[in-house]
């Protein structure tokens, strides 16, 4: 019995919360001083107006230029973030946080504690509210690919159950697009061959599924059609490394777009790692090829780190490794996904000998967590970064 929890509008509906003024307004958080910006999030009365998160804020001012926009305050939303996974560990200790505002939980066995599946998510539901004062939408499944569907089936504030044998019943209408891992161009190759709903692909053999997509991509779609998912619930308590991918809309050998985008993950990496006291000794380079097939190559550093520069540069260098064309004058290998990797951890490991000099690196990298930590994660970033974006 997994649960996926997954709170509604979870940055505008604090900032609602907070100020009784916004309750019922649209409102969108982020870009209020930028024309490049994007929508961290938006409330339902905004979303009526088809403003969602991700969305480019100008275009956000063209469809709701009546929407009341404000700063995020990031400091605030992690508290609530914090209480949040306070309530949900006190239902199962088999926690995955995946993000601010979402879990997995694993909540088998408990239904002597709690009731039964629909029972036990009103009980979680009715918590988050009264100990925070939000609404959150519930799904429970046999697995997290059915899970994370169905707290998104009836939000905001709903709870969906799916029962093994309602698996297929639930799925088949859907669009393809809701698979996991299948992003905009996947579904016009689906579109391609024929096939737009989940039933459409459930039908189709393995066989020619390998034939159009290859076979591990092809082995991943079948699973997926038919509600089969075998990921584990990862808690804190395991968890092992760090870790930040990000996955393109195309297959992609340009250099100077992929190398940034390392960095960015580098420093995602080192910020959570700093952030939960750890350093790693081991960077690894993830990738997924065309294919759809994921590889990775590694590298151990001299000492444990937790710096930036150190865990990109380790990760930039296996990149260049992997990346270079075979041949002299091919082209370089295309990506579909990219990510680092840090583990080999050792906890409060950064304490520096008492001989050693403090390296500007790791004053720069406190110095930046210190401005992100008051002002939020986009209040300050690398160069290299800003010259990427701007596509200098």
């Amino acid at each position: 019995m997994v649960f996926h929890v997954d709170m509604d509008a979870f940055y505008a509906a604090v900032e609602q919360l907070e100020n009784p003024a916004l309750r019922g307004k649209p409102v969108i958080v982020g870009g209020v001083d930028s024309t490049r910006g994007v929508v961290s999030s938006a409330s339902y009365e905004a979303r009526v107006f088809g403003v969602h998160s991700a969305m480019p804020i100008m275009q956000a001012r063209r469809r709701c230029p009546h929407g009341i926009y404000v700063a995020g305050r990031h400091a605030v939303y992690g508290e609530y973030s914090r209480r949040l996974m306070d309530v949900l560990s006190e239902f199962t200790p088999a926690l995955e946080q995946v993000s601010v505002d979402e879990a997995f939980m694993d909540m088998t066995g408990t239904e002597a504690l709690f009731g039964r599946a629909e029972e036990s998510g009103r009980r979680l539901k009715a918590a988050i509210v009264k100990r925070l004062g939000l609404t959150a939408s519930v799904g429970v499944a046999k697995n997290k690919f059915l899970a994370k569907l169905a707290s998104d089936a009836k939000k905001p504030d709903g709870i969906v159950v799916v029962w093994p044998e309602e698996t297929q019943a639930f799925l088949d209408p859907m669009p393809v697009d809701r698979l996991w891992g299948v992003g905009k161009k996947t579904v016009l190759e689906l579109h391609r061959v024929g096939l737009y709903s989940i039933a459409q692909l459930r039908d189709e053999s393995l066989e020619a599924l390998i034939g159009n997509f290859g076979e591990n991509f092809a082995r991943h779609l079948y699973a997926l059609a038919r509600g089969e998912d075998d990921r584990d619930i990862v808690t804190e308590s395991q968890e092992k490394s760090i870790s930040h991918e990000r996955t393109f809309e195309e297959d992609s050998s340009d250099t100077e777009m992929l190398t940034a985008t390392l960095l960015d993950l580098s420093e995602r990496v080192a910020r959570r790692a700093r952030k939960d006291g750890y350093a790693g000794r081991t960077v690894t380079f993830v990738w997924r090829n065309p294919d759809f097939s994921r590889q990775s190559h590694a590298r151990s550093l001299p000492e444990p780190t937790g710096s930036s520069p150190a865990i990109y540069g380790a990760a930039l260098d296996l990149f260049r490794e992997i990346a270079k064309p075979k041949t002299a004058g091919k082209a370089g290998r295309k990506f579909r996904l990219i990510g680092v990797r840090l583990s080999n951890f050792t906890q409060d490991s950064q304490q520096q000998s008492l001989f050693q000099n403090p390296k500007s690196g790791s004053n720069l990298d406190k110095a930046m967590d210190a401005v992100r930590n008051k002002f939020g994660e986009s209040a300050i970033r690398r160069a290299r970064l800003a010259d990427a974006e701007d596509g200098d």
